[in-house]
This record gives structure tokens, C-alpha cells and sequence, in this order.
């Protein structure tokens, strides 16, 4: 078997997307592991359908830059706006490239999607759960909370968003856990991540979030968007630039 993938780098976050849509869990976790193998930078593995606007995740996933970099092959890197179907999540995701080439998409926020849970705050979206954390970060750690709060084996995929402020700043060191591929990564950048930080602060501070400037580990920002009403979170939005680094490499099986 032949498959054709391109590399892309929506945040620093390098992101193979597979020109083919593949759904059976075997063929997609062998697929993902050659293409980690051949190109250690690469984080997570995606494949798209070349007639619809479909994307799916190695895991079965949700995963937010995936989506964007999705969005950004479809629309050629042209300005413009799909609704694209995605793995983990019921309802297709609005996305989108803006006037600015920044590539944008929408959340999968579930009702009530902030919960306490043994001390710690937790974010709720489909397809993965984010867990709120301020300690100093490590991957030891991150385990270990994952563990305690039952996330490794309950949900395909769930982080810990370690954050930090710096005057105005806000720094995320994400590490994320993917249940059916097994992988475990502290991402040099995480859209959901992004989101759920957006989301904890929105309750917070009980007001919208615009357009907040999340530094993460690559050292590039993802920009988040809160829509805060009446004590309830309407919508989520993440943006970025994206760029490609690898297009139409092959892989054979």
C-alpha cells in the first residue's frame, strides 16, 4: 500500500495529514507510527477525505491544530470558510481562513464544560478533556494527574495544560495523552490546550475573551476567543498562521 502526506506547523506543532481517508484503528495506528518514525518532529497524524471535508485522527481524536491545518489544505491556503466533519465530535466545526491568512476554528465546547474535580479545574469539549494546572510542569506530573482524575483509559484523549502568567502573558506547557495510539507528548503547541485556557478564564473573569495571545512552547502564539453570555460559554474560537513543511511525501506499507 502507497499513501501520499504533507507536514504541516500550525504553531510549532508539526501535524502530518494523510491524503487519504483511512478508519480502521489498525491500519490508522500503523500508518501513524511509520510516519512518527520517519519524521521524529511530527506530533499527531490526521487523514482527510479528498471528496469531503472530513477529517480523522490516528487516535480518534479531537485535536484543534489538526482541524486547522485540515482547513487549510481544503482552502489552498486561500481566504475563505468550510464546515468541516471531524473525528470525536458530533456536529461538523466552522473553519476558516481570515483576511489576515490566519487559519480559525471552532471549538467543540460540551454543555457545562468546566468542572472541579479533586482540586483541579477540568475542560470538557469532545474528543478530549484538558486538565487546568499551575504547578511547575512536567511530564512525571502530568501522568500522574491524568491517572488520578481516571483520563487515561475514560475519554481518547486528555492533556494537562500547565499555565503561567508574565504580566499580560499567559505561557501553556501541554502535555497530551492519546488513549487508543498510545502516544504521550509534551506538544510544542496545542490548540484545545489553547481553548480550554481560554475557557477557564472566561468563567473566571466572567466576561468575553478577545483574541488572547497564548505563548506556547515553540515559542509562536495561538490566539483564543471567548464568547462568555449570561454565565454560559456560546462559542470558542481559535486562530493562527500555519505553514507547510513537508508536502506529497510517501509512504509505503
Amino acid at each position: 500500500m502507497k499513501f501520499s502526506y504533507s507536514i504541516f506547523y500550525p504553531g510549532g506543532n508539526a501535524t502530518a495529514l494523510v491524503n487519504k481517508l483511512v478508519l480502521k484503528p489498525n491500519l490508522k495506528k500503523l500508518i501513524n507510527d511509520k510516519i512518527m518514525i520517519l519524521n521524529p518532529l511530527v506530533e499527531q497524524v490526521g487523514f482527510i477525505d479528498q471528496k469531503n471535508y472530513q477529517l480523522e485522527m490516528a487516535g480518534g481524536e479531537f485535536c484543534g491544530n489538526a482541524t486547522r491545518c485540515a482547513a487549510f489544505y481544503y482552502l489552498n491556503s486561500g481566504q475563505g470558510k468550510i464546515k468541516l466533519k471531524v473525528s470525536g465530535v458530533a456536529k461538523k466545526l466552522a473553519t476558516g481562513i481570515d483576511a489576515n491568512n490566519n487559519v480559525w476554528a471552532q471549538m467543540p465546547i460540551l454543555p457545562n464544560p468546566v468542572t472541579k474535580r479533586l482540586g483541579y479545574t477540568v475542560i470538557n469539549l469532545e474528543g478530549i478533556t484538558q486538565v487546568i494546572a499551575s504547578s511547575k510542569p512536567s511530564k512525571q506530573k502530568a501522568k500522574s494527574i491524568l491517572n488520578k482524575l481516571g483520563l487515561i483509559n475514560s475519554v481518547p484523549a486528555a492533556g494537562v495544560m500547565f499555565i503561567s502568567k508574565n504580566r499580560l502573558k499567559i505561557k501553556l506547557d501541554p502535555f497530551v495523552w492519546v488513549r487508543d495510539i498510545k502516544t504521550f507528548y509534551y506538544e510544542t503547541a496545542c490548540a484545545s490546550g489553547t481553548a480550554a485556557v481560554g475557557l477557564f478564564l472566561a468563567l473566571q473573569q466572567k466576561r468575553n475573551i478577545d483574541n488572547l495571545k497564548v505563548i506556547q512552547p515553540s515559542g509562536l502564539t495561538i490566539f483564543v476567543n471567548v464568547t462568555f453570555s449570561k454565565k454560559v460559554i456560546k462559542k470558542v474560537i481559535i486562530n493562527g498562521p500555519i505553514k507547510i513543511l513537508k508536502k506529497d511525501l510517501i509512504l509505503n506499507l
